[in-house]
């Protein structure tokens, strides 16, 4: 085809150029914007950082004159209110503060000292409160109770000044703080403004403006400033003083941009509009003169393709790679889609290596081999060979090689054709299918292969170890003949699919060749034809689950029996109390449920080990089964706790029942090499008078045992109104105790104790009180021993200990000559491992020293475990902490601890000192243990004392202290600290006569 050449009309090139022109000159436009605001910004923050400069110099020149008034304050606290030699301190102070005109001191509100006095005279009584210009910034100060800054204003001395005042506080004598004063400091603003060298910003290049706003919100001040006013574009710093704001503004002479700048911006943005415009002329004009010469090129090149595209089509329907080489095993050419990625790994050896460098050696030597018999034979087929692949595995290709029949290359190198085949996926599959032959064989599962028609065809080594028949037995049979004819669902059940199933699993019953039968897990798999649908083939995986089921049947019974008594768990009880109840509605009828406990069986695994206690549950556990009637129920809940039900019986029956089980339990039991007793306590709950479901009676069995411990243990007791009301009341002081701190509802009432010689008051006693806002006091008898059974005891008392310090410290310092607090400890707060550290914690915190605590402890806290409270006590005692023993008398007190326990004090218990004027026992028991206490190097103290012959008596066998009635009732803090102030200490009275004694009221529980 002749070359042709369509030359474009010019008006297009140029519409094209101008076009150029436009966006060209509008993207020069936008960087010349961008330019331009940048360095505004940029200047604008030089700008704000001139103004923070001289705004800080300006602010730490305040703030230092204003410092000056820490000065005054602390001068008119140090003299509490009384300045001497103010005007000598005052001239000394003026050098120190550069930029103050005047200081003074304003007692309240009035100006009566300042310093320099010439040229202020006519500010001394000047009432700065109630002026009517500078009253409101006076009173700020005097209410804030913080430093005020007024002003600028036009200062007495001549010239514009700001005046800083601070507010002065003192105590009187009764240590309430009053207002005494303001001191206040006047400072020349000029002076300041010379310092921060806020003048020379115009030499620097910048106007500026210093101003604040009006309080109120009535306009601006201006404080001082350039000649010329600023614009609105102006940067800002503030200045945060006292009470106030001040504000710096600049902006530079010049303005924020450059005219000539921008004037050489434009020029060369034009320039380059204009250049952009030519060049894209230019290139249309070329590119004009080339589609000529393109086309030419484009039809021959095509039929060049053609030719080409039908060669590759037959080279791409070969599903091989074909491969050029040479007889040194250079690659010469590549076809086919799968060439390049058989050579693709090869060339990281470099473009120069052959074949025979860069294959594995083995498959080097094979190839080496094909070549030379195909330059023999001019063909060589069937060599399998390692190729390197892509992933780390090498591919396995097949090559069948043949000479080529053109000439060979100039040098004499013959050329060769290689068909290359991948046969990877081929050899995996055989490989994966003799694993798979493998696994068969292996496998430990039994595994049964049938065809379409249920034929048995193949089987493994499990199935013959399983069923005991060998391979040879089973071919060809039905797969049903495997299977127990005698099950429920049949032989053939697995077989029972429908058409579109392809697997089931179930538990069967397989038949051994010995004719036995045993429980199977069968998983049938269906192999389908892919077009009919049709079996042809099915996968049997069979497991003998024998030893499951016998697992389960042990685990079935560890669910409902007791691993150690082998009686029913709760959950067994739990269903066959459910089946009674049901059979008792239906029928009409009752039964009863028994809970046993027995009594102080802790003993046994503490002292014996739990080995032997194991062994006397055993015991006791046959011999319950041993107690008629013989359709009882007998249950271990765990521990020492039985539950029996008895069903269909009257109250009389159980009670029957339950002496029968008091006997059976008390009879010593023989084990080796001890004869141990032991007592139960017995809680009876009977259906429907006491509930309708097993948690229900359960639960007021329970409640009914817990009764009976109460009533002295070793005894029965049936479930009653009272026991629930109380279980309920029990519940609700609980749930409301958990709360009482938080909400403020406990408080502590402190009785005194006399010193009996003079009747001084020498300590008192904390006692812990309730009041409920619904129920009112609660007694401490009542919901002590809940706390103590709940836990709750531990965080009450911890309250008592920090509670007490602090009363005592409150006592010290309001001058009251109490000399120690007693608080009591509970046996749960004396066993508590962090006792010394939670004392040492509320003495620290209420700066009590450690003497002036006393802890009253129990003797039953005391001996449950002698070494123990030894250790406690020696810690306590460490510490200067005194300790007393409560109640001495009322337990089981042992003398040969208590010689050995860190104790200070013998407290007697009100119950021998109650009927010390009528009976004689008490009054020997009282001086006895007074006579003990003396010898032993101990204080006694008496209790609940509430006559003066209790008095007399007591101070003749020498008790050291008293406490009671006849003294005083247990007091709130307040009302005790009254009490003490009002206390004279009196002569001894004449000990009245016993027998005409006037008691005092009963003196309340003691808690």
């Amino acid at each position: 085809m002749p070359y042709a050449t369509h030359n474009a009309p010019a008006r297009s090139r140029w519409l094209a150029a101008l076009g150029v022109f436009v966006v060209a000159l509008a993207a020069a436009v936008a960087l010349i914007a961008t330019l331009e605001h940048q360095e505004r910004n940029q200047r604008r923050v030089q700008a704000l950082q001139v103004a923070a400069d001289h705004a800080n110099a300006l602010l730490r020149g305040l703030e230092l004159a204003l410092s000056a008034n820490n000065v005054l304050v602390a001068l008119v606290r140090e003299g509490n209110g009384r300045v001497d030699k103010f005007q000598e301190i005052g001239e000394q102070l003026l050098p120190l503060y550069p930029g103050i005109a005047a200081m003074g001191l304003s007692p309240n509100g009035v100006v009566r000292y300042v310093v320099p006095e010439v040229g202020n005279e006519s500010l001394i009584g000047f009432d700065q409160i109630n002026d009517p210009r500078q009253g409101p910034d006076a009173r700020r100060a005097r209410d804030s109770r913080q430093l005020t800054l007024a002003g600028p204003l036009e200062l007495v001395q001549g010239g514009l000044g700001v005046v800083g005042r601070h507010p002065v506080y003192l105590f009187d004598a009764k240590g309430t703080q009053y207002f005494w004063g303001l001191t206040y400091v006047t400072i020349r603003l000029p002076a300041l403004l010379d310092a921060a060298r806020v003048s020379q910003l115009p030499e620097r290049g910048y106007r500026y403006r210093l101003w604040r706003d009006l309080p109120g919100g009535a306009g601006i001040q201006s404080i001082s400033g350039s000649p010329t006013a600023l614009g609105e574009d102006a940067v800002t710093h503030a200045l945060d003083l006292p009470n106030g704001r001040w504000y710096l503004s600049v902006e530079p002479l010049s303005g924020w941009g450059s005219g000539g700048v921008l004037g050489v911006r434009v020029v060369m943005g034009l320039l380059f509009a204009a250049l952009m415009a030519y060049l894209v002329h230019t290139l249309l004009r070329l590119r004009h003169q080339e589609r000529g010469l393109a086309a030419e090129v484009s039809r021959q090149t095509a039929e060049i393709r053609s030719t080409q595209s039908q060669l590759r089509a037959v080279i791409d329907a070969i599903p091989d790679a074909l491969i050029e080489l040479d007889s040194k095993g250079h690659v010469l050419a590549l076809h086919g889609r799968q060439a390049l990625a058989l050579v693709a790994p090869l060339s990281a050896a470099g473009s120069a290596a052959t074949l025979m460098e860069t294959l594995p050696s083995e498959s080097a030597a094979l190839l080496r081999v094909a070549l030379d018999q195909a330059a023999a034979l001019g063909q060589s087929t069937g060599v399998v060979l390692d190729w390197p692949g892509t992933s780390d595995r090498p591919l396995r290709m097949e090559l069948s090689i043949s000479l080529h029949q053109s000439a060979a290359h100039s040098d004499g190198t013959l050329r060769f054709i290689a068909l290359a085949r991948n046969v990877s996926d081929r050899e995996a599959a055989q490989a994966d299918m003799r694993l798979a032959s493998q696994v068969f064989d292996q496998s430990s599962e039994a595994i049964v292969i049938a065809d379409g028609q249920r034929r048995v065809v193949r089987t493994n080594l499990a199935f013959s170890h399983m069923s005991g028949y060998a391979p040879h037995e089973v071919l060809g049979k039905p797969v049903d003949a495997l299977a127990d004819a005698g099950h429920p669902a049949g032989a053939s059940l697995p077989w029972l699919v429908g058409p579109e199933s392809q697997h089931w699993e179930g538990e069967t019953l397989g038949r051994r060749k010995d004719g036995s039968t045993y429980p199977q897990w069968l998983s049938v798999s269906h192999v389908r034809h892919p077009d009919s649908g049709e079996i042809v083939s099915s996968i049997l995986l069979l497991r003998d689950i024998t030893q499951l089921r016998e697992t389960q049947a042990r685990i079935e019974h560890l669910a409902h029996y007791d691993h150690l008594t082998n009686l029913p768990s709760r959950a067994l009880l739990a269903e066959r109390v459910g089946n009674a109840i049901r059979e008792c509605e239906a029928q009409g009828g009752t039964l009863a449920l028994l809970f046993v406990d027995l009594d102080h069986f802790k003993n046994v695994n503490d002292s014996l080990g739990h080995r032997t206690g194991d062994a006397l549950l055993v015991a006791i556990a046959q011999r319950l089964q041993s107690i008629p009637p013989a359709g009882m129920t007998v249950s271990r809940l765990g521990g020492d706790e039985f539950v029996l039900l008895v069903p269909q019986a009257s109250a009389q029956e159980a009670a029957v029942i339950a002496n029968r089980v008091l006997q059976a339990i008390a009879e010593p039991v023989q084990l080796q090499p001890y004869e141990l007793t032991t007592t139960s306590t017995i809680g009876i709950a009977l259906f429907p008078n006491d509930g309708d479901s097993f948690d229900m009676l359960y639960q007021r069995a329970d409640a009914a045992m817990y009764r009976a411990k109460q009533s002295g243990r070793n005894r029965f007791a049936f479930f009653t109104a009272e026991i629930e009301a109380r279980s309920a009341r029990t519940l609700q002081i609980e749930n409301a105790l958990r709360r009482a701190i938080e909400r403020g509802q406990l408080s502590l009432h402190y009785q005194p104790q006399v010193e009996l010689r003079e009747r001084r008051i020498v300590g008192a006693e904390a006692l812990l009180r309730w009041q409920h806002p619904e129920w009112g006091w609660v007694s401490p008898a009542e919901f002590i021993p809940v706390a103590e059974s709940s836990g709750l005891i531990v965080g009450i008392g911890e309250w008592v200990l920090r509670t007490a310090c602090r009363d005592a410290r409150a006592w010290l310092d309001a001058g009251l000559d109490v000399q120690s607090v007693s608080v009591n400890l509970s046996a749960v707060q004396f066993r508590h491992p962090q006792l010394a550290e939670l004392v040492d914690r509320c003495l620290e915190e209420a700066q009590l020293p450690p003497w002036r605590l006393e802890l009253e402890l129990t003797e039953g806290a005391a001996v449950d475990d002698p070494a123990h409270a030894l250790t406690i006590m020696e810690r306590l005692h460490a510490r200067g902490i005194r300790l007393s023993m409560d109640d001495f008398g009322t337990g089981y007190s042992s003398l040969s601890y208590l010689k050995r326990f860190q104790i200070s004090k013998l407290k007697i218990d009100q119950s021998f000192v109650r009927d010390l004027d009528e009976d004689a026992n008490d009054r020997a028991i009282v001086s006895a243990i007074v006579r003990m206490a003396q010898a032993l190097g101990m204080q006694t103290t008496a209790e609940g004392v509430e006559t003066e012959g209790q008095m007399a008596f007591l101070r003749e066998q020498g008790c050291d202290e008293a406490q009671g009635y006849l003294l005083s009732r247990p007091l709130p803090a307040d009302d005790f600290m009254r009490f003490v102030r009002s206390h004279r200490p009196l002569p001894a009275p004449t000990p009245a006569k016993p027998h005409i004694a006037e008691k005092a009221p009963r003196t309340a529980p003691k808690t």
